[in-house]
């Protein structure tokens, strides 16, 4: 049998009740499994009975029918009563030790096919003397002392949409005493202007549940949900509201998300600042973490390296830190950009060339870079611009080999390591020709790819602190980001990388004149693939943070038009705008008036 009947036997078991009994049977009323309350009830039953009949032993087991049972114990006319019950429906049974409910279904969705080896899940329940009942009124009462005690406001009305209840949480909610609601139409409070619409009539009229939001006059904004109940007739009985009020949950998540932002720009600021005291890569997450741990590990590897990466990524800052972390670290660390080294002067800035060797060559002769980097590191950035003649050269040092300066005939050997950056893609280059294959493969034994910003979005802020700071330092100046600023930047896509953000945040710390910058100060490009900022943005500051260059008159201006503003534009409405404020009616149009703020008032239900 499946082992589910026996786990559900098991369970059942547990629970010491004797008004309670489980038969599990197949479609033949067959009693596979059954709770030991069952062997209970046939017990109790023939007790009843003052031993007229004894118990046929066979019933002790579970392999015995349930029709048998009752017509041994009760009657035929039982048994067949109970082989006429349907699923899910509750039937009434008189039994000789008093009145039980039975209620059958099919233990499986699937089991409900015919012919499919069903079964059924009985349930026999004792229906107490009504002397054992509770008192109506007590579980009146205590139905009442539930609801009262819910923080979420409730309103029950009957089918003529008059209040039966209403909670106390609805005082706090709409200033509504609940006393003075009851008996009443629903529709009474919204003619009084407490309510903007009856959801309750909404679900009444419309025969489903219904929510809406909902704005008080007292400024407090709520969901409210009515859900109808049907009778067995299937005519509504009741409607009830369940009235969540929302302006203290959105002010929390408010406070919440400002201190989590807070705590994520103090992280930031502890990242700028660990990076300029330690001169370390910027990674609060993940994905930088991995990469530096990476790099770390590839600064121990005596070998050359070839850092990949889109432009802009940092691979100039990669390669200087793996110099950092190296053996190497007291050496010289040279950087190259092979790209903007003209093919005919290659040679010579690279390794070098003895005096005269070349008209308009210094009389002293050159060193060139790679004599420069000796016991210390070469970084050949933008590599894939090299001459296929130098990579052979470069191949040459890599294997261990000297090189020769131009016009000189003694082999130099010199100590370097050579780390290789690019952009492009060294593999296509080397089926296009214009990359050896053999330094290719060389430098590949040890890559590390660069990733771009947008695959490491957390790093954002810390990164503008740390180019904000360095452009403060350099224009002598102390500014700040406004946090809607770090969201724009953080949403950003940034095609040109880390090299396009400090670009950025150079622009802005030159060109702002606010000691906050602000999401009027940002270029057009920055909003342009972010939906729904506004361009004319109400300065974020708090008051305390208010631009030094404006009056006190003025600094009081802009919050109280702030904050009108915000007011009128939450609840349509001068009367409800004054609530929300705590001001008067009047004052509200007359303030609004004097900063020419327009109002628009919202018709009324």
């Amino acid at each position: 049998m499946n082992k589910r009947i026996y786990d559900i036997i098991y369970l059942l078991n547990l629970i010491p009740s004797s008004s309670c009994a489980l038969v599990c049977s197949d479609e033949q009323w067959n009693i596979e499994a059954c709770s030991h309350s069952f062997h209970l009830l046939t017990q109790k039953i023939n007790n009843s009975l003052s031993g007229n009949k004894e118990i046929d032993p066979s019933t002790q087991d579970n392999n015995h029918s349930f029709l048998r049972t009752l017509e041994l114990y009760c009657s035929h006319e039982l048994s067949k009563k109970v082989q006429a019950s349907k699923p899910d429906v509750p039937t009434d049974i008189s039994l000789p030790c008093g009145k039980w409910t039975l209620c059958w279904k099919w233990l499986n969705s699937e089991d409900s096919r015919p012919g499919k080896n069903r079964r059924r899940f009985v349930l026999l329940h004792e229906n107490h003397a009504a002397d054992n009942q509770p008192d109506v009124h007590l579980l009146y009462q205590e139905l009442h002392a539930i609801m009262d005690s819910m923080y979420d406001g409730m309103w029950i009305i009957d089918s003529n949409g008059t209040t039966l209840h209403v909670n106390k949480a609805m005082k706090r909610i709409a200033n509504i005493e609940p006393e003075e609601m009851i008996g009443k139409s629903v529709t009474i409070p919204v003619l009084e202007g407490k309510f903007s619409a009856a959801v309750t009539l909404e679900a009444l009229e419309q025969r489903k549940i219904v929510t809406r939001f909902d704005d008080y006059p007292n400024g407090i904004r709520c969901l409210n949900t009515s859900t109808p109940i049907f009778d067995k007739q299937g005519n509504i009985w009741r409607v009830v509201a369940c009235i969540r009020d929302l302006t203290e949950l959105e002010t929390l998540q408010r406070r919440l998300a400002d201190a989590e932002r807070t705590a994520f720009l103090r992280q930031a600021e502890a990242a700028a600042v660990q990076h300029s005291n330690e001169k370390k890569l910027v990674a609060t997450g993940k994905v930088m973490r991995r990469c530096v741990s990476e790099l770390e590990k590839a600064a121990r590897a005596p070998s050359g390296i070839l850092i990949l990466g889109e432009t802009g990524t940092g691979k100039t800052y990669a390669a200087s830190y793996i110099h950092q972390k190296s053996p190497r670290a007291d050496g010289p660390f040279i950087s190259v950009n092979c790209a903007a080294i003209p093919p005919t002067l290659i040679e010579s800035e690279l390794f070098g060339y003895e005096k005269g060797a070349f008209t308009g060559a210094s009389r002293s002769g050159k060193k060139g870079y790679f004599g420069l980097a000796d016991k210390g590191t070469l970084l050949l950035d933008e590599i894939g611009e090299l001459p296929l003649s130098m990579q052979a050269k470069i191949l040459h040092v890599l294997d261990g080999q000297g090189f020769r300066k131009i016009g000189g005939e003694k082999e130099l050997r010199v100590d370097v390591r050579i780390i290789a950056a690019t952009n492009r893609p060294l593999d296509q280059l080397v089926n296009s020709g214009l990359f050896r294959a053999d330094l290719y493969y060389r430098l590949r034994v040890l890559s590390i790819n660069m990733p771009p910003l947008r695959e490491h979005p957390e790093d954002i802020p810390a990164l503008m602190m740390v180019f904000l700071d360095k452009a403060c330092t350099r224009y002598n100046t102390i500014k700040t980001f406004s946090p809607s600023v770090i969201d724009c930047f953080s949403k950003h896509s940034w095609p040109g990388n880390v090299r396009e953000l400090r670009a950025a945040v150079d622009f802005l710390a030159a060109m702002t004149e606010s000691s906050v910058i602000s999401m009027r100060d940002l270029p057009a490009y920055l909003l342009g693939d972010l939906p729904g900022i506004c361009e004319d943005e109400e300065d974020e500051s708090l008051p305390g943070q208010a631009d030094s260059n404006l009056s006190f008159r003025e600094a009081v201006e802009n919050l109280e038009r702030s904050l009108i503003s915000e007011a009128l534009a939450a609840t349509g409405s001068t009367y409800k705008a004054a609530a929300r404020l705590g001001i008067s009616q009047s004052t509200v149009v007359r303030k609004a008036k004097q900063l020419r703020i327009p109002v628009t008032e919202k018709k009324r239900n």
